[in-house]
C-alpha cells in the first residue's frame, strides 16, 4: 500500500466524507471526530441524559426485541448517567473502523446502544453496523449545521440466515442525532430521535457529556465492547 492510500484510509472517516464542510463544524467538534488509526486517539464522554423517552406500547415491544443485540432498549428515565465510547482499530478484515458504545447507568441496571462505523470505500460514506452482533447496517448521512454535526440514517440492511436484505422505508427506524458543543458550558451536548413512518416516534435521548482523550497506542478495545461477530458486507 503506497504512503498515499495509507493516509487516506487512514485518517478521521468524517473528514473523508464531508471534506471541506468538516471545517464548518465548531473546533471542539472536529477534535471530537478526528480519531483514526494514525493518531491512534480514543474518545471517551461521560456525563447525563437529562430525559430518555420512548414511544407508544408497538415501539416498546420493537425495542425490547432491538435490546437482545444492544440495539435501543425501552426504559426511560430522567438524569441518567452516560458514557461514550470510541476507539478506532482494524477489524478482522483489514478495514479502519472505530466503536460507538453508549451506556446508560439505571439505578438498577446498565443498557447499551452499541454500534461499529467504518467509510465504505465501496458507497464513499460512513456505514454503522448496530449491535454487537452487526446483524444490521445503515448509510450514514453528515452535515454541519451552525457549527454542530447532524449525523441522519439512510438506507438500512439486516443480515438474516446469510442474506442481506434491505429493510424497507415504511418499516425502518430513522435516526436523527445533533451533537454540538457549548462554550459556556464547556461541554458537548446532544439529542438523538428515532422514528418510523410505520409506527411513529420510536425512542430518543437529551443530554450532556464531557470529553476525555485517550491514547490509544498500542491498546485494544475493552473486551466488553468488542464485537461478536463481524460483517464484511455493507
Amino acid at each position: 500500500m503506497s504512503k498515499q492510500n495509507f493516509d487516506i484510509k487512514h485518517i478521521s472517516p468524517y473528514r473523508r466524507q464531508m471534506g471541506l464542510e468538516y471545517e464548518k463544524l465548531h473546533p471542539e467538534i472536529q477534535k471530537r471526530f478526528d480519531f483514526s488509526t494514525t493518531n491512534n486517539i480514543a474518545f471517551i464522554g461521560k456525563g447525563t441524559m437529562d430525559n430518555i423517552w420512548n414511544g407508544n406500547k408497538l415501539a416498546v415491544f420493537i425495542l425490547k426485541l432491538l435490546s437482545k443485540s444492544n440495539i435501543l432498549f425501552p426504559r426511560v428515565g430522567r438524569d441518567i448517567d452516560y458514557e461514550i465510547h470510541n476507539y478506532p482499530y482494524l477489524d478482522k478484515f483489514g478495514r479502519e473502523v472505530h466503536s460507538m458504545n453508549r451506556v446508560f447507568y439505571f439505578s438498577d441496571e446498565q443498557q447499551r446502544f452499541d454500534g461499529t462505523a467504518t467509510y465504505s470505500e465501496t458507497k464513499q460514506h460512513i456505514v454503522e453496523y448496530l449491535g454487537l452482533d452487526h446483524r444490521m447496517v445503515f448509510e450514514m448521512g453528515l452535515s454541519a449545521e451552525n457549527g454542530a454535526i447532524r449525523f441522519t440514517s439512510g438506507r438500512q440492511f439486516a443480515f438474516i440466515a446469510g442474506l442481506k436484505l434491505p429493510v424497507p422505508r415504511l418499516f425502518r427506524g430513522d435516526i436523527e442525532l445533533l451533537e454540538w458543543f457549548d462554550d459556556a458550558q464547556q461541554k458537548f451536548y446532544l439529542d438523538l430521535k428515532v422514528k418510523s413512518k410505520l409506527f411513529g416516534p420510536l425512542f430518543g435521548f437529551t443530554g450532556w457529556f464531557e470529553a476525555e482523550y485517550i491514547d490509544f497506542s498500542g491498546q485494544t478495545i475493552p473486551e466488553k465492547f468488542k464485537p461478536t461477530r463481524q460483517e464484511r458486507r455493507e
